[in-house]
């Protein structure tokens, strides 16, 4: 068994030099570096794109022969692909329709066809290697339509999709001229996966009001097989991120950062360059601050990272533009001669550089307007070993869900993150620290290798349960057998499901009726004074005794949480209930 991980970028990004070699480096991103850091015991290989254009057979076969050491298999796209594929359809359609930035889609039919061109080059890409009983991961929103791909190509595989930004609501997705094609896609899948239980609750909304399917809570029954969603929030390499901070050259790094900022404290603020990271709502927090409590004047100044992305894009230069404004404005009006209240960094910080400012700064300021997980948060949870520290943290963002012990804020309400770095900057001490070990549990807990072996265990399972399914009819030898121990056996015991056995995977519960068929077979199992006849269902009680009320069965409704014998209802649940763990956390 091998696992194949699909994404539209590769680990590792190929560059062309002037003198027509192709040097390579690490891929940016966060699902880059939480996928690559995996540890699981399978053979694992990675299809996506280079990031860089081959021209010519020879240079994709340097750049093949290059990646194969790696188990990399790389899928080679025009700048027209990038342009209308990666560019147009997914980071001008869904990346601003599932951020709730709906007035931000510029929609062309040209990036359409070319989405689903590139789809089909993935899938053809991967191919070759693929083999019955291997477990294919696709990545998130630029390949929603390989899952399906993928499934008519091969039999036998695992499919498995994680969609890693938002998944917006129905009224928003059924904007999509192409929606019930995306939904189709990722129902290719056999496990759907998403960071929260609002995005999976968004998704199953749109399959039913679009494909016309009904989910039983995490699971739809399609032609041959069932689909599950399911949650799983990302993490991040966890001991890494806490280690890191004790290494020599980082605390070399540290202390050089915390003597050129000076003895204030220190507010962090990292994020790409995008409009859906609440960046100018966060200067305009930051300097409703200094407005409001001038008594914090040479005390606090906020390190602001952004690392460029898209920025030749009008909307994003534009940004751009803005936050050079808004920070120049901000320093304009408050610096002094010994203090700048925004350092302003627009570049990428290498690894030690950016878990040495985690290390130093006093408040994390993480204030996306909607944001899929936000691992930057757990990031900065990780490396405060037995340091102080407070996070800041828009209700927006996934990991809100879990790191409650954060100052939660609306992100759009600048007068709110206004008074949430006032209360970060006068909580005690002893508070910071309890609440910083609380979001540690949870953050040690899931880590990103939690996050992929949990994935993949269910994805496994769901192939068993498919499986189980479509198995084949009893053999005759097998049927004649159990035929003979019925006949000679004094007392036989039935204990039959309802929805899926006796009533079948089709149609909806309410129209799951027993038809005249069934209850003959019921009638005449019961009337054989040798046989005990059980019905154990997810129903409730009423429905078991208008169905069935009057033969001589016994009934368990509900699950077992009430039953039927000897014509009385009985209730059979216990006085003390222990409360299972992910029953917590969905409540939670």
């Amino acid at each position: 068994m091998k696992l194949i991980i699909i994404s539209n970028r590769l680990p590792l990004k190929a560059s062309k030099l002037d003198s027509g070699e192709f040097e390579f480096s690490r891929s940016e991103g966060g699902l880059t570096t939480g996928l690559d850091s995996l540890e699981m015991d399978v053979e694992k290989h990675w299809v996506g794109w280079p990031g860089a254009f081959a021209e010519t057979s020879e240079e994709q076969e340097k750049i093949t022969k290059h990646l194969d050491e790696f188990k990399f298999h790389p899928v080679f796209l025009t700048a027209e692909h990038i342009q209308n594929y990666y560019e147009g359809y997914s980071n001008n359609i869904l990346w601003p329709l599932c951020h709730y930035f709906y007035s931000f889609v510029e929609y062309e039919n040209k990036y359409w066809e070319t989405y689903k061109e590139v789809n089909e080059m993935f899938c053809q890409a991967a191919i070759p290697f693929i083999e019955p009983g291997d477990i294919v991961w696709v990545q998130d929103y630029q390949l929603m339509l390989l899952p399906q791909l993928l499934r008519k190509a091969i039999h036998g595989i695992s499919i498995g999709y994680f969609h890693h930004i938002p998944f917006p609501s129905y009224e928003l997705f059924r904007v999509l001229p192409e929606r019930d094609q995306l939904l189709q896609g990722l129902l290719g899948a056999d496990l759907i996966g998403f960071h929260t239980y609002d995005y999976m609750r968004h998704f199953v909304s749109a399959c039913e009001r679009v494909l016309d399917l009904q989910f039983k809570l995490d699971q739809v029954s399609l032609d041959n097989r069932i689909a599950f969603v399911d949650a799983f929030p990302m993490g991040i390499n966890y001991t890494l991120y806490y280690d890191t901070p004790m290494l020599p050259q980082v605390q070399q790094k540290a202390l050089e950062l915390k003597n050129s900022f000076g003895p204030h404290k220190l507010i962090l603020s990292v994020d790409r360059l995008d409009y859906s990271k609440g960046i100018i709502h966060r200067l305009k927090g930051f300097a409703l601050f200094l407005e409001k409590h001038p008594d914090y004047k040479e005390k606090v100044s906020m390190a602001m990272i952004i690392v460029p992305s898209r920025d030749k894009v009008d909307r994003y230069a534009d940004l751009k533009t803005k936050i050079d404004e808004l920070i120049g404005s901000i320093n304009g009006m408050y610096s002094t001669i010994n203090w700048t209240p925004v350092y302003y960094f627009y570049r990428s910080f290498d690894f030690d550089e950016l878990v040495a400012m985690y290390h130093i700064a006093d408040i994390a300021l993480v204030t996306p307007l909607r944001d899929g997980m936000n691992l930057v948060a757990k990031e900065y949870i990780a490396t405060k070993r037995e340091d102080p520290g407070v996070l800041i943290l828009s209700e927006m963002a996934g990991a809100a869900i879990e790191l409650t012990d954060a100052i939660i804020v609306n992100p759009n309400d600048i007068e709110q993150i206004e008074r949430a770095i006032l209360e970060a900057l006068e909580m005690p001490e002893k508070e910071q620290l309890k609440r910083l070990k609380a979001m540690q549990k949870i953050v040690a807990k899931q880590t990103v290798n939690k996050w992929a072996g949990d994935f993949v265990t269910e994805l496994k399972a769901i192939k068993q349960k498919n499986n189980d399914l479509n198995t084949e009819r009893l053999d005759e030898d097998t049927f004649l057998k159990i035929q003979l121990d019925y006949r000679t056996a004094k007392k036989r015991l039935f204990i039959l499901d309802y929805d899926g056995t006796l009533a079948g995977f089709k149609g909806r519960p309410e129209d799951a009726v027993p038809t005249k068929e069934l209850m003959g077979i019921l009638e005449k199992l019961s009337d054989n004074k040798k046989n005990k006849v059980v019905i154990s269902s997810g129903r409730n009680q009423a429905t078991l005794e208008k169905w069935f009320g009057k033969m001589p069965i016994t009934l368990a409704a509900e699950h077992g949480a009430s039953y039927k014998k000897d014509g009385a209802w009985h209730k059979n649940l216990p006085l003390t209930q222990p409360w299972d763990n992910e029953i917590v956390n969905i409540i939670q």
